[in-house]
C-alpha cells in the first residue's frame, strides 16, 4: 500500500509549508502537535492537530479540532478521509509540520490550496517589510530635503552674485 501514499513535500524553510490539498475550507487556530497516543490528552479543544500520520486510534481528536495537518500522507489517507467526514480543512504530506510548528502556535490550514501558514512568522515578515518602506520612505524624504537645500543654497547664491556685480557697477 505504501507505493499508493504520496512522498511527503520537502520541507520549506519560509513560513509557509506546502503539503496536499486532501479536505477543502480554511482554518487559523492554534496547533495541537501530538507525536503519538500518549500526547492525546494534550489535545485542545478548537486547535489544529498537527502529526506525523493518524491511524483508526486518533479518530476521537477530530471532534475537537477545527483542522488537521501532518508530516506524511495523501487523499486516501486515514486522516484525510476522516477529516473529510469530519468537515474540517485537512493538509497532508507537509514533510516537516511536527518540527516546523510548535504547540499553541497560531497557524493557518488552507485545505483548498495544500498550504500551511505560520501566521506569527508571517507578522514578522511584515514587520520587517514595513520598518525597510518606513526607512525607505525616510531616506527619500532626506534626499528630497538635501536637494531643496541645494537648490535654496544655488538660488542665494545666484542672487547674491546678482546684488553684488550690480552693486560694483553702481559705484564705478
Amino acid at each position: 500500500m505504501a507505493m499508493f501514499e504520496p512522498k511527503p513535500r520537502a520541507a520549506s524553510s519560509g513560513p509557509t509549508l506546502e503539503g496536499f490539498a486532501v479536505s477543502p475550507g480554511q482554518a487559523t487556530a492554534p496547533a495541537s502537535v501530538i507525536r503519538s497516543p500518549e500526547d492525546f490528552d494534550k489535545m485542545a479543544p478548537d486547535t489544529i492537530l498537527v502529526c506525523t500520520s493518524t491511524t483508526p486510534a486518533w479518530t476521537p481528536l477530530f471532534a475537537r479540532a477545527k483542522g488537521l495537518v501532518t508530516d506524511i500522507g495523501g487523499t486516501l489517507a486515514h486522516g484525510s478521509i476522516v477529516a473529510r467526514e469530519y468537515g474540517i480543512p485537512a493538509v497532508m504530506g507537509t514533510g516537516a509540520a511536527t518540527q516546523r510548528i510548535e504547540n499553541g502556535q497560531l497557524i493557518r490550514v488552507d485545505g483548498d490550496a495544500g498550504a500551511v501558514t505560520l501566521v506569527d512568522e508571517v507578522d514578522a515578515v511584515q514587520d520587517v517589510v514595513m520598518r525597510v518602506q518606513q526607512l525607505a520612505e525616510k531616506q527619500a524624504a532626506a534626499a528630497r530635503h538635501r536637494k531643496a537645500i541645494l537648490a535654496l543654497s544655488a538660488a542665494i547664491g545666484v542672487a547674491l552674485a546678482v546684488w553684488w556685480r550690480k552693486r560694483r557697477r553702481g559705484q564705478g
